[in-house]
């Protein structure tokens, strides 16, 4: 269990640690001078049970709380120190709101320099004591008077956290590792050391991490927790770990840095937050505000965009987005503090709700909706929410960065909810199963609206689906989407273009009758087809006349134009588009050249580069270099129906 102490400057949180652990957390030369704390201090004690408990000595002094606010993040016991001859004071007030606004629900009160006083003044400060707990909701604290020098009440106060850490719930290590690193240092014959607080996940000897401050790759050599030889970091314990890297030294890293799995690499300036502003405060929380926000061991300035009402009154809370002024590297459910512009005083906190908010559209009513979603522990209820709540699908590796969950993780949440899923490479969208027939119902009606106003055409493209759909709907999930219509046969295919069932167009004889003559030119058995010019002058008609006929044909999915001189029949480039998929399928890797190509389909350089270059525009294939790769089945991409045949 990791205790930080809490409390005003020169109340004795120092002196009652190194009674505990017989350890002085004063390890600065001017800190052991001035008998005054201004840095983190850390030490451990084993308790007779073999208990561990690490200890989080902080400043009091208000000129540190920066230095404070950096050790307090992750622990999970706040030990607020209180002396009996001043009592309760400004830090100890704001160091006790600090902890409330960080969410470390459990608290010790020690009150310390009994000695010094009369019995009467020990139980007024309990009384002061007392009422400032009770102000928190938080009556059932307990509160034990103690002289540190002495050593009166430490026993009993040692039973207190025993009994504490034997309640301490056990943290989750199912995600992604991140420690948050609150000091780096350099030891003669090990190398840099980085020591802070694991927030998630395990790291053992040998792994492989990123440092967030230039997402450069090091490597683990060495771990000690609680200043123990360990063979592995977990959640919820302070660690120092021994990394080595290219290029990386002491200079390198600094406080507030995060050390972590490559997946949660995802920097971000714009964070949507829950927030919450303290009561002390004498006015509101304004749209904009300028303020210190404290996050991990992170420092950073930040704006507060009030997301509704302008503002947020003392006591409430409120959604808030925080514009920061540098990369910040945060996940869902984080806790943070925030300071005021002069970092006087405390303000608010809170915790993270999205770590990947919009620059636009912060405000609007469906993307509130989607916070609210959001805002829950459980990210499986998160996601049940919003894929209950969103018309274009959940992204799933966004969401999976957000919660910091690992793929086996999000993969179980997907099907325990028997979401619709949609993979496209590494990306991935879910639905829930209300939303995902919302759409197919919606693109359906699309489709009849397109017929409606354009009626002599063959069908809607993916192009014209996609405008015409609100809100945006990302490429891979609209592919997916008419697919399935298309099995269901609530969609007919001509060729690229969607078609309602009942869809007829009608053909001119003259147009007919040119097709008929054109197709053995534009689709021959061998070689490559003729251009548009070559084509004319073989069937003795004008250029513009065959051209016009045949984007007729285009219109009635007969034709596809391939270049600017160049048309094809819709079932020549079927049959041109299944050997592509014949020529992949025999490569090692899926890959293949133009050259290939041209031998595959006995077909010309030139032509088979406007036809290839046409694949990839319909989403068929893949380019990379000077080689291809199939994106999508040819069955599914150049399907033709009995009405385009």
């Amino acid at each position: 269990m990791i205790v930080a102490t809490a409390g005003h400057v020169d109340h004795g949180k120092t002196e009652l640690v190194k009674a505990l652990t017989g350890t002085d957390t004063d390890r600065l030369p001017e800190e052991q001078a001035r008998g005054l704390s201004i840095d983190l201090g850390f030490a451990y004690l084993t308790l007779p049970d073999q208990t561990s408990l690490g200890f989080v000595d902080v400043p009091g002094h208000e000129k540190f709380i920066r230095n404070m606010l950096a050790g307090v993040g992750g622990i999970d016991l706040g030990l607020l120190v209180v002396a009996a001859d001043d009592g309760v004071m400004p830090q100890t007030r704001e160091h006790f709101a600090i902890l409330d606004l960080l969410g470390i629900d459990r608290c010790v009160v020690a009150i310390t320099k009994i000695d010094r006083v009369d019995d009467d003044r020990i139980l007024e400060v309990q009384d002061e004591v007392e009422t400032l707990l009770a102000i928190a909701g938080r009556k059932d604290t307990p509160v034990y008077p103690v002289c540190a020098p002495e050593n009166l009440g430490l026993d009993t106060l040692k039973t207190a956290l025993q009994e504490q850490a034997h309640r301490a719930n056990n943290h989750d290590i199912g995600g992604c590792f991140r420690m948050s690193i609150d000091r780096a240092f350099t030891l003669k014959g090990v190398g840099l050391v980085v020591t802070g607080m694991v927030f998630a996940g395990a790291a053992a000897i040998d792994d492989n991490l990123l440092l967030s401050s230039d997402g450069t790759p090091v490597r683990v050599r060495g771990i000690r927790a609680h200043d123990d030889t360990s063979d592995r970091a977990r959640a919820g314990e302070r660690c120092a770990i021994n990394i080595v890297g290219r290029g990386v030294s002491e200079n390198s890293v600094s406080r507030g840095d995060w050390l972590m799995h490559s997946n949660l690499h995802a920097p971000t300036r714009r964070i949507d937050v829950d927030l919450r502003v303290l009561d002390a405060e004498s006015k509101a929380l304004k749209h904009w505000t300028p303020t210190h926000l404290h996050i991990g061991a992170d420092h950073l300035a930040a704006r507060v965009a009030v997301l509704s009402g302008g503002s947020i009154a003392a006591g409430d809370r409120g959604l808030a987005q925080l514009v920061l002024a540098r990369d910040a590297f945060v996940v869902h459910g984080d806790r943070f503090v925030l300071r005021d512009q002069s970092a006087q005083r405390t303000i608010a906190g809170g915790h993270v709700v999205d770590p990947f908010s919009p620059r636009r559209g912060r405000a609007r009513p469906n993307r509130i909706a989607a916070l609210q979603a959001m805002n829950r522990r459980d990210p499986r209820d998160a996601l049940e929410a919003l894929a209950e709540l969103s018309e274009a699908g959940v992204p799933l590796t966004a969401f999976a960065t957000s919660f910091n969950l690992p793929a086996t993780r999000i993969d179980a949440i997907v099907e325990s909810l028997s979401l619709e899923r949609i993979e496209h490479h590494s990306e991935g969208w879910v639905f829930s199963a209300t939303r995902w027939q919302g759409l197919l119902d919606r693109i359906e009606q699309t489709v009849g609206d397109f017929h409606d106003t354009s009626p002599e055409l063959a069908g809607a493209s993916l192009r014209d689906i996609q405008l015409a759909l609100k809100p945006h709907l990302e490429t891979p999930v609209l592919e997916a989407a008419v697919d399935a219509l298309a099995n269901e046969n609530r969609l007919g295919r001509r060729g690229a273009r969607l078609h309602s069932p009942a869809h007829e167009i009608r053909v001119s004889e003259h147009d007919r009758q040119l097709w008929t003559r054109a197709v053995d030119l534009l689709a021959p058995q061998s070689g490559s087809p003729l251009s548009l010019h070559q084509a004319a002058e073989a069937l003795q008609v004008e250029r513009k006349v065959l051209e016009t006929s045949l984007k007729h044909a285009i219109q009635s999915g007969e034709m596809v134009p391939l270049a600017k001189n160049r048309y094809a029949p819709t079932s020549y480039v079927a049959k041109l588009g299944g050997a592509a998929e014949t020529l992949a399928g025999k490569t090692a890797d899926g890959y293949f050249t133009v050259a290939e190509y041209c031998v595959q389909t006995k077909t010309g350089r030139n032509f088979a580069i406007d036809l290839l270059e046409y694949f990839d525009r319909l989403g068929f294939t893949e380019r990379s270099g000077n080689n291809r790769r199939i994106r999508r089945p040819a069955a599914t991409v150049f399907a033709i129906d009995d009405a385009g045949s």
